[in-house]
């Protein structure tokens, strides 16, 4: 039998990088059903006269490279916060109460700090919450030392705090499912995490799978159709050229299951639930862009000296079977009103799942009326407006919130 390889068995992993664009194995399979990786390496051309009657080069000089990277696949929850925190960067974590165990800080606590201080003790291996709102944070605890106030190790996920926090701030014992609130990062350089991705599709010699390292988001894209298909994403990248993985990797996926497009929810001028519910809609897309640049530098190496980050749009559309004139005048009064989309697994306990985007302002932009169907339809296109309602704990403006529920432990992403 001649060697083949079947693309039916490859597969794509994930893990964060500590430092950009150096490779790391993968520590999550992320569940997609394409995958376009291609290398681009730049050529430069030696087209010097040598008096011969062609205008082809005399030679091909390696120049700097990059990969570029097409993905996506129906949305799992488990999984898309890997990428949302590549785009957007600014996290803040909340957990599901136990009810019981509740304190407070006794003293404040900076950014990076291991430990924090309380005026009750904390069992070691306790989940906690500290903090409420764009700030909240959550991590297991170490041994508890003093007889109070107690000094409470923060174990996992590890680093330390990200945002400092004010004596008598709530510290309370949290279990699954989290909710993961991705907001713009504004805070330091703005840039959030690269990733490595790796992709098993069986030719490489040895591991059969290549690695891209530095992976740089700038563009993810969500869409939904109620009558007819999953709650879906799409997203470009870019990033260091490939490298052979040296081992095998093996695939490890969830059992969190993809979502029905009937389930998403529409809300105009509040939240989707109540008197601000739309249901008329029928489907639609999200789709946020980064503007991205690979920057190279004369320090001996073809791969990015950095791959810099710039300012982040949000945009959408949404179609809706026309009950009134509302998706036209949305546009014409320019009544720029909160619009919020959420999705839920219809699961409850610690399988409970959801996706929710806030955007605390929308203009829409256009709104084309079509009375070519059996009942007349409304095509609205809307631009997010930056605000400081949706910012996270880095502070400044953001464009939206989008805040993932699943019960994937703290510290993952």
């Amino acid at each position: 039998m001649p060697t083949t390889y079947a693309p039916a068995k490859q597969f794509v992993g994930i893990a964060n990088e500590t430092t950009a664009g150096t490779p790391v194995p993968m520590t999550s399979t992320v569940l997609v059903d394409n995958f376009k990786p291609k290398d681009q390496p730049k050529f430069l051309e030696d087209k010097a006269w040598r008096g011969a009657m062609g205008t082809d080069s005399f030679a091909q000089i390696p120049g700097v490279a990059t990969a570029d990277l097409d993905l996506g696949g129906p949305v799992f929850l488990d999984g898309i916060s890997y990428f949302l925190r590549n785009l957007m960067g600014d996290l803040s974590t909340t957990g599901t109460s136990t009810g019981s165990g509740a304190t407070t800080l006794a003293a404040s606590a900076v950014a990076g700090a291991a430990s924090i201080s309380t005026t009750a003790t904390i069992p070691s291996g306790t989940v906690v919450q500290i903090g409420s709102g764009a700030t909240a944070e959550v991590f297991t605890t170490g041994t508890p030392s003093g007889s109070g106030p107690y000094t409470i190790p923060l174990t996992t996920p590890t680093g330390g705090l990200v945002y400092p926090h004010a004596s008598s701030q709530a510290v309370q014992p949290v279990t699954g499912p989290y909710t993961y609130a991705w907001a713009l990062l504004n805070s330091g350089t703005g840039q959030p995490v690269t990733h490595t991705l790796t992709h098993m599709l069986g030719p490489t010699s040895t591991s059969g799978a290549r690695q891209y390292p530095g992976a740089v988001f700038s563009e993810m894209g969500f869409k939904w159709n109620s009558e007819s298909e999953l709650f879906t994403w799409d997203g470009k990248a870019t990033s260091w050229p490939s490298v052979v993985l040296g081992s095998a990797p093996t695939s490890n996926p969830g059992t969190v299951a993809p979502i029905a497009s009937w389930r998403m929810s529409v809300g105009i001028g509040g939240p989707a639930t109540g008197g601000t519910l739309i249901s008329t809609v029928t489907d639609g897309e999200i789709s946020l862009k980064r503007e991205i640049n690979p920057y190279f530098t004369g320090n001996g190496s073809q791969v990015p000296y950095v791959i810099q980050r710039a300012g982040l749009t949000v945009e959408g559309k949404l179609n809706f079977v026309a009950a009134d004139e509302s998706p036209l005048l949305y546009m014409l009064n320019n009544s720029q009103p909160q619009l919020q989309l959420a999705i839920n697994n219809g699961l409850a306990g610690l399988n409970a799942g959801a996706i929710v985007f806030d955007f605390a302002k929308v203009a829409f932009v256009e709104a084309e009326p079509d009375g070519s169907k059996t009942a007349v339809e409304y095509s609205n296109s809307f631009k997010a407006v930056l605000n400081t309602t949706n910012a996270g704990g880095s502070g400044s403006y953001s464009p939206c919130k989008i805040s993932v529920t699943c019960n994937v432990a703290p510290g993952t992403y």
